[in-house]
């Protein structure tokens, strides 16, 4: 299933919560970062280095645990 727009998203700890519910993302397979302005963020290290990258709710698909 894919997330929408209006739906609410939060980390806590190494969790992604919608809407108050556990959710489990098949795509974005990366770690989890943080939520900010609506949008995914994701962590890779890389090197001496990390990429954050932000995924749109659209972009998003896994299911409800």
């Amino acid at each position: 299933m894919k997330l929408s727009r209006e739906d609410k998203m939060e980390v806590i700890g190494n969790a992604l919560f919608v809407n108050g519910r556990a959710f489990t993302p098949d795509q974005p397979a990366e770690p989890l970062f943080g939520v900010k302005d609506g949008k995914l963020i994701t962590i890779v290290f890389r090197g001496c280095g990390c990429t954050l990258t932000e995924w749109e709710p659209e972009e998003i698909e896994g299911e409800y645990s």
